[in-house]
């Protein structure tokens, strides 16, 4: 199921914290999942300042008792590799601590973040999650970083900072910067009700002092790579560097992956500078509710009659393992998008009611966490199988384990009476590979720990 977003908990970072003797108790719990980003600021002359934040849901965790309520946390480690070498090493705790089971709530992610001071090169960045109160319990992510020094000569953007909200700040805010206290949206997941706000900052304003102003443009594209967000605004140089801040409503898009842009121009409109990030909406009240559509099959048409036809060849691409091999090759032979757009609708309405919603979700949360190599999250196996099958109720990651591998084991409870899929690292930097399950329509491999074992 796709996580929804709901109000973010903010968790004070506290190192060296010991472990008590509580009773554990038992929770209805999400998976625990770690979801990790960074935007790359200016910093000294020989280095950038690199920011990660970092989310997980509240329900992932595991609480335990005592006179003060439920306490919960989450041991972290960052570390960063240059080729071979580890650059970077930091590690601290997250504690969590609530009144009682009333305040846990579906949709809530605490929210954190974290910093360091890198020289221009390619890393590759990892964060280690463990739940403070089951250390068995454990996430991982993995991504490479580029860092370059910002220039000096002309003016320059940092990277864009997708938030849920931004205000007036105090200092002493984990959040805090230049007076504000920007709230990152870690994942990038907005709804309907929420604003997409932006934070970023311009450099070297007073390199051309000839030109009293510059503009900020900022812009929002779709799956297909039209625009449909476009604005301008003029700005003064007044200082050497500002901070930009602007908010989008995200009310009227349509639930879809879109990619924001912003970037800075002169005087006569030329881009100079440039940053952008990837952002997703799910926006369940624009369309055809999908409860009228098996009283009025027409009604359906006028959802796609907006559509262009990579629009919808991007759709059913996705909706590829939910497709019959019969509507696989129906759909190749068409042409045009009445054609595509009539078939679509009907292919939505044999399904259940509220599937196509529910389907693009995973498809979204498969892109965004299981893309590899340039490589789209939902053709990958992992992806593939979260797409098809939903969450799994249980993960079990093995990231850095010695003379192994790193391989995952997805385990379903509610399907043909409890399955597991085993995914393997074969190729060191590449995708994990699905070798072997127990579901009765997927591989089998009895022996896949051959995969995962290093001599």
């Amino acid at each position: 199921m796709f996580r929804s977003v709901g109000p973010l908990l903010m968790s004070a970072l506290c190192c060296g914290l010991g472990l008590t003797s509580f009773a554990q108790t038992k929770l209805p719990s999400d998976s625990m999942r770690i979801f990790a980003d960074y935007s790359r600021f200016r910093g000294d002359e020989n280095t950038v300042y690199v920011e990660l934040c970092y989310s997980f849901p509240q329900r992932g965790l595991t609480y335990v008792t005592d006179s003060a309520g439920l306490k919960a946390g989450v041991y972290l480690m960052v570390i960063v590799q240059q080729r071979d070498s580890v650059v970077y090493v930091d590690q601290w705790i997250v504690p969590h601590v609530l009144k009682d089971t009333t305040a846990i709530g579906d949709g809530v992610n605490l929210v954190g973040i974290s910093a360091m001071a890198l020289g221009e090169g390619d890393y590759k960045l990892k964060m280690i999650a463990s739940d403070r109160n089951n250390l068995s319990r454990k996430d991982s992510v993995e991504m490479p970083l580029t860092v370059r020094m910002f220039r000096t000569d002309r003016m320059e953007l940092s990277d864009v900072e997708l938030a849920t909200s931004i205000r007036r700040g105090q200092e002493g805010s984990p959040f805090y910067k230049n007076t504000l206290e920007v709230i990152p949206n870690v994942e990038g997941i907005f709804t309907q009700e929420q604003r997409c706000f932006l934070y970023a900052e311009a450099y070297n304003l007073l390199v051309d002092e000839k030109e009293s102003i510059y503009f900020v443009k900022t812009g929002v594209y779709d799956a297909v790579g039209r625009e449909i967000i476009s604005r301008e605004r003029p700005r003064r140089r007044l200082r050497e560097s500002s901070v930009i801040v602007d908010n989008i409503s995200v009310s009227q898009l349509p639930s879809g992956t879109y990619t924001l842009t912003m970037a800075l121009l002169d005087s006569a409109r030329n881009v100079v500078s440039s940053s952008g990030k990837k952002f997703f909406v799910y926006n369940p009240t624009l369309g055809i509710d999908s409860t009228l559509l098996s009283l009025d099959r027409s009604l359906a048409l006028t959802e796609y009659a907006t559509k262009e036809e990579p629009e919808m060849d991007q759709e059913f691409a996705w909706v590829i393992y939910a497709a019959t091999e019969d509507e696989r090759n129906q759909y190749e032979q068409l042409q045009g998008t009445e054609s595509k757009g009539k078939f679509l609708a009907e292919f939505w309405r044999r399904r259940p009611v509220g599937l196509k919603e529910e389907y693009l979700k995973r498809v979204a949360t498969a892109n965004r966490d299981f893309r590899v190599l340039g490589r789209d999250g939902y053709k990958t196996d992992r992806g593939r199988v979260y797409t098809q099958y939903g969450p799994p109720d249980d993960y079990d990651r093995h990231p850095n384990e010695t003379n192994s591998r790193p391989y995952e084991i997805w385990t379903y409870h509610s399907i043909q009476g409890g399955v597991i899929f085993v995914f393997v690292e074969r190729q060191s930097g590449g995708d994990h590979e699905l070798v072997h399950s127990t579901h009765r329509n997927e591989i089998s491999d009895q022996n896949w720990q051959r995969f995962a074992i290093t001599r």
